[in-house]
């Protein structure tokens, strides 16, 4: 047999060879009839002629990931999905076509069983709890992407950033099934920061204090790895029961779900319950009933872990010096804690100084610090559905979606941040609720060759949310720091709170037409009002349109035996971004506390020509089909316009305008880019299965429009780095451009705007003019002011993808998908804070100093001066000596499985019975000197918890 795979650099992927051609199959029937969601209803495959993704649940079913946005890293085009951090319950960044939008929302819209849901954090401050967390991806039958205009423009003004619909497990007519799953994991960090052990502390420890005069460190009899201090192998066990059927007309659903899993962070965990029906009954021949009701209870367990937090995990365990112990059997604690007077630290043992900051002991502070979340959450809807006629159906639908959170934090009094308040505690409740009713009218008729379908939609819904906090400081006795709040118990006491609500009423359209299932034509038209808007601007109109045409299906195609599909597709659509905020247009007063008085004050200037923010989508498109559609691509040109972006336009301080600026729709953005897919089954027989795929994304960001075409540099976590510039890619890092080391001396040098070289004269904290022909020569005073600062690369990426395999041998199933992403640049700051003047533990990049002319070290790393972090590393801008480029490849799964013999399996009443072994993140190959390019946030890298590598082991059993 003899078979040839060519990989284009398009992604595109071409088999040739007897094999394929000699398999028979009925695949193209298949795909004809099969069915996929779209907004409000499904259509049949073949129908389609906008860009949507459809992704099965059976693809997914062993992932070992708590949330099923997670799930559809690398396994749809045009979608990109970011895990910033290995935090439990920190929710993953999902890009649908890139980023669309300056300052507002960025979320797609999630749709459960025609249900808009709540994303995002909704843990109230104390944890990081994601919404989408409270679905378990084991009830997930699809999930489909709707990514172009004609596809999102059904869902109007909420549509910007895509839609991802969720389609849930129904049940079945037939025999009454029992299956149960269970899998047991284990995590560990992939990779951990490169930290000085104790003999090279010592020694760049003194060489720090040497060239500021004096001896820092000393002791050589511990060699503490703090980093284990906060990480752990963390382990995760899932359990889950279905059970389906059907009784006469009805079908049901049920499932009951338990998830307990640790954080390779102390003391991060999450434990969740949930339980889901799904039912549908046909009362009468022309009427049925159907709900869908889903119920979670979620704990999560939190830490700090902050930038720049004295007790963030990360920050702190990186920082902390080896040659000091953790514990220490003489204090009362137990831990090496100093503490006199206003002061508590860590103790510094034999060193000459303390640590800087006087940093805390980390171990003691995760292991008595309190961060919690429990989470109550409903999801559900009842909906009657009617058969007018034949051709015409309505269905009314109402829907709840209910998330309550309680949190509660409880910083110790005797070490770490409550230290100095006497001990701290915080209780808070947070209630997200929001009513949905939808009516919608089906009609849907064939006339000979004509095929007709046309869906009218009515859409109301409300949202409030309320919260409200108690806290206080003071505490009378540590053992308030496990009940919460109690009168009488803390000295000093605040509350506080909050409400919102905004509302939306919709009237959508729908038509759909296509003659003898070769020409395509599909309308869309949405009219939306927002009660976030003025009165002036309240309704907006939302169009697409989609052309369609199966050239395959044409009379002088059908003598072509090796291209068994065609089909060309167009689109365009105009859709919203409702994500603006509750009141963005009104002129608003807040409550105020000056010393013991309470009073209101301006704090947000209005606009009563506010609109929402605009996104036009356009797009083509083709699919293929060959060899009897055994081999399947796609490829897409896609064009987002966004305009109208809501951008802060300056005014005059003498206004006395809080923040000295009003919203208004001044800015724009676009997107444009390629994507293709591609499948192939290389070989197919009855104990032999093997197929190939993968789909490739290139993408292009440009801001078109500002205000006043001015720049806008932005700030995040205290590092001045971003510059927004019309005609660049959307926040584009932005500082100095490095050089190098000047070898004679050891100090930094940086390019000026005009491309002369200043050096950084690291003994006087002055700037000099440097020529690297003689370098010796310390030159004239010069400066590096914010004019030289330069674009040094942009933080989006410029092309994302995968490439899966599966091969199936008699009960074997084996299978893998790489990833891959590359094109942006990242500021690694936990790179640069490693390398800091202070008496803080470094990276051992560190050691690659210059030293001194004869021993110049690596020369990027200039010489260490004790204190003077802030001149060498430039600390608060960005240079180009610690941006590097976020190319990677992984090996993100590897799944192994074996099913039993189904005739063994039969004489104990079980139809299948799997187990199965799957790795994640298991390997990455990259030059990114950080632990993940993946953890960045906007295009910063910086003291995240370590992603993980978990290694699953599970069984499928069904009855």
């Amino acid at each position: 047999m003899n078979v040839k795979l060519r990989i284009l650099t398009a992604g595109v992927l071409f088999f040739t060879g007897q094999a394929l051609v000699a398999q028979q199959d009925s695949t193209k029937t298949q795909n004809i009839e099969e069915v996929v969601v779209v907004g409000y209803g499904t259509q049949k495959k073949a129908d389609v002629t906008s860009s949507i993704t459809t992704v099965k649940g059976s693809d997914i079913a062993n992932l070992n990931t708590p949330t099923f946005e997670a799930q559809l890293a690398g396994r749809a085009s045009g979608v990109q999905v970011v895990s910033s951090s290995g935090d439990i319950g920190r929710a993953p960044t999902v890009r649908i076509r890139g980023v669309n939008t300056i300052t507002s929302g960025t979320s797609p819209l999630y749709v459960v069983d025609g249900v808009p849901i709540f994303a995002g954090d909704t843990g109230g401050g104390n944890t990081y709890t994601n919404a989408l967390a409270d679905i378990n991806p084991a009830d997930i039958e699809s999930m489909t992407v709707l990514k172009d205009g004609a596809a999102t423009a059904i869902y109007g003004s909420r549509a910007a950033n895509g839609v991802v619909l969720i389609t849930t497990k129904k049940g079945k007519n037939g025999k009454f099934t029992v299956s149960y799953n269970n899998m047991f994991s284990v995590a560990s960090v992939v990779k951990k920061l490169d930290l000085l052990e104790t003999p090279d502390f010592l020694t760049i420890s003194n060489e720090k204090a040497k060239a500021a005069g004096t001896v820092w460190a000393k002791g050589s009899d511990y060699n503490t790895d703090w980093q284990k201090a906060v990480l752990r192998a963390g382990t995760q066990t899932d359990h889950f029961l279905s059970m389906t059927g059907g009784l006469g007309k009805g079908n049901y659903y049920a499932s009951l779900g338990y998830t307990k899993q640790e954080g390779v962070i102390t003391p991060n965990a999450m434990e969740r319950i949930s339980l889901r029906m799904n039912a549908d009954q046909k009362v009468t021949d022309w009427f049925k009933l159907s709900t869908n009701f889903a119920y979670s209870e979620t704990s999560y367990k939190g830490l700090n872990n902050g930038y720049n937090s004295i007790s963030g995990a990360m920050f702190s365990a990186v920082r902390q010096l080896p040659n000091t112990p953790i514990y220490d059997t003489r204090t009362p604690t137990g831990y090496n804690i100093y503490t006199q007077g206003t002061v508590s630290r860590v103790g510094q043992w034999d060193n000459l100084i303390p640590i800087t900051s006087d940093l805390t002991n980390i171990a003691y502070v995760v292991n008595n610090n309190k961060y919690t979340s429990d989470l109550s959450r409903f999801i559900g809807s009842i909906a009657g559905d009617v058969k007018i006629t034949d051709w015409l159906d309505y269905k009314l639908q109402v829907s709840k979606d209910r998330s309550v959170t309680t949190g509660f934090l409880y910083w110790n009094r005797v070490h770490g941040d409550g230290f100095s308040r006497g001990g701290y505690i915080d209780n808070n409740y947070l209630n997200l609720d929001r009513w949905n009713i939808q009516n919608i009218l089906n009609f849907n008729k064939t006339f000979g060759s004509h095929n007709l379908n046309v869906v009218l939609v009515n859409e109301y819904q409300k949202q409030k949310t309320n919260s409200f906090f108690a806290d206080g400081q003071g505490l009378s006795s540590d053992f308030f720091g496990d009940v919460g709040v109690i009168s009488g118990s803390y000295a000093t006491q605040y509350s506080g709170g909050g409400a919102t609500e905004n509302g939306l009423i919709s009237y959508a359209a729908r038509l759909s037409y296509n003659f003898a299932n070769k020409y395509f034509v599909q309308g869309t038209i949405r009219r939306d009002g927002l009660s976030s808007l003025p009165t002036a601007n309240k309704w907006g109109n939302f169009p697409g349109v989609s052309l369609g045409w199966t050239v395959s299906n044409e009379g002088f195609m059908k003598d072509l035996n090796t291209l068994s599909e065609l089909k060309l597709r167009a689109s365009y659509g105009k859709v919203g971004n409702t994500d603006i905020g509750n009141y963005p247009y009104l002129g608003l007063y807040n409550s105020f506390k000056y010393a013991d008085y309470n009073g209101i004050g301006y704090s947000q200037a209005g606009n009563d020509q506010l609109k929402w923010e605009t996104n036009t989508k356009k797009n083509l498109g083709a699919d293929f089909g060959l060899l009897k559609n055994r081999i399947t691509f796609s490829a897409d040109y896609f064009v987002n316009e966004n305009d109208g972006l809501i951008l802060a336009v300056p005014l005059s301080p003498s206004l006395g305008v809080p923040g000295n600026s009003v919203n208004k729709n001044i800015g724009s953005m676009e997107n444009r880019g390629f994507e293709f897919s591609a499948n192939a089954d290389i070989l197919k027989n009855e104990n032999l299965k093997w197929s190939i795929g993968g789909n490739l994304t290139l993408m292009d960001n440009k801001v078109t429009g500002l205000v006043d075409g001015k720049d806008i540099i932005q700030s995040q976590n205290g590092e001045t780095a971003y510059l927004i510039r019309e005609g660049e890619s959307l926040r584009s890092l932005y500082g100095y451009k490095y050089w190098g080391v000047n070898a004679a001396n050891g100090n930094p040098v940086y390019y000026k705007a005009d491309g002369s070289l200043v050096q950084a004269n690291i003994a006087n904290q002055g700037y000099y003019l440097f020529d690297p022909t003689n370098p010796g020569n310390l030159g004239t005073a010069s400066s590096l002011t914010n004019d030289d600062r330069q674009i040094l690369g942009n933080t989006l990426p410029t092309y994302f993808g995968s490439v899966n395999t599966t091969l199936q041998y008699k009960r074997f199933d084996f299978s893998v998908m790489a990833r891959f992403s590359g094109g942006n640049n990242i500021f690694n700051v936990t790179r640069r804070e490693l390398l800091n003047q202070d008496f803080y533990n470094n990276g051992s990049e560190i050691l690659g100093r210059w030293q001194s002319a004869s021993n110049p070290g690596d020369g990027w790393t200039p010489k260490l001066h004790g204190g003077r972090g802030n001149f060498i590393n430039l600390n608060g801008q960005a240079t180009s000596r610690f941006v590097e480029k976020g190319d990677f490849v992984k090996i993100d799964n590897i799944t192994l499985g074996y099913s039993l013999d189904p005739a063994m399996l039969s004489s104990i009443n079980l139809t299948k019975f799997r187990i199965y072994g799957v790795v994640q993140n298991a390997i990455m190959f990259t030059n990114y000197k950080g632990i993940d390019p993946e953890m960045e946030n906007l295009g910063m890298d910086y003291n995240a918890v370590p992603r993980q590598r978990t290694i699953s082991f599970g069984i499928n059993a069904t009855f």
